[in-house]
This record gives structure tokens, sequence and C-alpha cells, in this order.
């Protein structure tokens, strides 16, 4: 077995043992310590803080703050990630709002697309609409069989599907066929086949063909995120979906309009978009260092 899936295997032990506030507080603390052993990651994500911070005069120990939360946020959502392999359907914690825009979306009969990113908690996202009786389904990401088997098991217990990246063209299919809501992560170019856009002041590359999808078949298309409360208290989690949009002329104004969104989630939790790999086209990754 994969040494990895044995971590997570025992993370999950450890998540089931503790009550939830040990387990966040402890999780929290791990990734501030990732945050100071891992160089490549460190510089990853201060280049992302970079971007999205250019036109405005961050000071450095503001910008350190972000860096470390951003692996603290990382470290507390994997906590609830884990979660998903045993909690009920009432222990989701969320202020969600647009819930009624799913609902609109799905009444044109097309199946819609959620558009989100690697922001907050997505995967908690998906489950919780699924465990509120919505329709779901998740393009995911391919790792190795032992660990792709284990995410699988966790993502789709409340009742979401998942499709392969490999196999998107069918998750499409399926969602269009049964009228289901396809959750898509928009800010990555996993499959390494992307288009090249405009991302805050630097180029990253997004996925390739899908907002030729949604405009050939004519589906609404919803943004949104899930992320922990930077407050504190209250719920654990904020949830926002907008109104359906549909798209009706070029694949250009669909990316363009995808990103400025993006951009605008970001921008409201800087320190939850958790991109770890470096992915800007053309340029090296940050150096800040934790303080």
């Amino acid at each position: 077995m994969n040494i990895t899936v044995l971590l997570q295997k025992a993370a999950i032990f450890l998540v089931r043992l503790f009550p939830l506030k040990l387990a966040d507080r402890l999780a929290a603390r791990s990734g501030i310590l990732v945050c100071f052993l891992s160089q490549r990651r460190r510089n990853n994500i201060s280049t992302n803080l970079g971007h999205i911070f250019a036109r405005e005069d961050i000071d450095r120990s503001r910008m350190n703050q972000y860096l470390k939360n951003t692996f603290a946020n990382y470290a507390r959502c994997m906590v609830d990630f884990l979660r998903l392999g045993f909690m009920s359907r009432d222990d989701f914690d969320v202020e969600m709002v647009g819930l009624e825009n799913v609902l609109a979306a799905l009444e044109h009969g097309r199946g819609c697309v959620l558009l989100t990113m690697h922001i907050g908690n997505w995967d908690y996202a998906g489950s919780y609409l699924a465990a509120r009786g919505v329709p779901m389904s998740a393009l995911v990401e391919e790792t190795r069989p032992e660990m792709y088997e284990l995410y699988k098991r966790h993502r789709e217990r409340m009742g979401m599907k998942t499709f392969p990246l490999s196999n998107a063209g069918y998750g499409f299919l399926h969602t269009i066929k049964n009228n289901r809501v396809l959750a898509v992560l928009g800010d990555r170019d996993i499959l390494r086949n992307g288009v090249t856009v405009d991302f805050f002041d630097g180029r990253r590359n997004i996925p390739r063909g899908l907002g030729d999808i949604v405009i050939k078949k004519k589906m609404p298309v919803l943004f949104g995120y899930m992320v922990l409360n930077p407050a504190g208290r209250g719920h654990r989690y904020l949830a926002f979906i907008d109104e359906p949009v549909f798209f009706t002329r070029t694949e250009s104004e669909f990316n363009e309009c995808m990103v400025r969104r993006l951009e605008q989630f970001i921008r409201l939790y800087p320190d939850q978009w958790m991109l770890f790999e470096s992915d800007w086209v053309g340029e090296q990754c940050g150096k800040v260092q934790a303080a």
C-alpha cells in the first residue's frame, strides 16, 4: 500500500478519535509547520499572493500572515474532508447563500455547470449540496489508484457522483441527460492542454473547451465557492452561489467572464486560494519567506 494512503488512513483514524475543535487546532498548527518545512510549496503560495496583491501596497508582515494562513486553512479543510467518511448529513455547518439559484438553473432541464476553484473546501461543498438533495456530480483529478478510490469513497458518500477528468465528455453527457449539477474547478489546467489567459497581473493556463461545451449545449453556468468562515464564529463555512448565466457567443468571452469572477472570489479570501503548484506561465516561483 502506498505510504501516502497509509498516512491518509491514519489521519482519518485520528480525526474520528479527536473532537473537531481539537482536530482543527492541531491541523492549523501542522499546516504552519509544513509552511516552514516545505520551501517549494511556500514559494508557490508566495507567488500566488504576489499576483493577487500586485497592485496593492501590502507590507511583508501582512503578506507572511496570508502565507501561513493558507497552509493552516488547507489543513483545516482536510480535517473536514476526512470527516466526510463518517459524518452524518446533519453535521454540516454551513451558511448558504444562493441555493435557490441551483434550483433555478435546473429548471431549464439541461443540467448546469457549477464553476468554482481551489478555494476553501470544494469537496465539502459538493458533499453538502448532495446532502441537501441537489443531484451533484463533479470532475475530479486522477491520482494513484489507491488514493483515487479512497477519495472517491469520501466524495460520493453523500450522493455526489464523480467522473475523472479523462472521462469528462461522458461526465457532461451524463449531467445533461439526467439534469444534474456538474462541479468543475476552473483555475488550473490539470490535463496540460489548456488555453493561456491573463490572470491578475500574470498568465495562467485554464481548462480548454469548457466554454465551447456550455455554449453548444446551452447549459446554464453557476459561479460559487465555499470557504472557512474567516470571522471564526458562527457557521464554520460560508457558501455562495451566483445566479445562473447563459453564454451564447464565444469561448473567449466565457473564459474572460470566468477568470474575472474567479479573481473576485480570490480577492475576498486570498489566504484560502490553495494552489500549491507553480502554474504561472513563463516565470519562477516567488521567494517570500514565512516569518
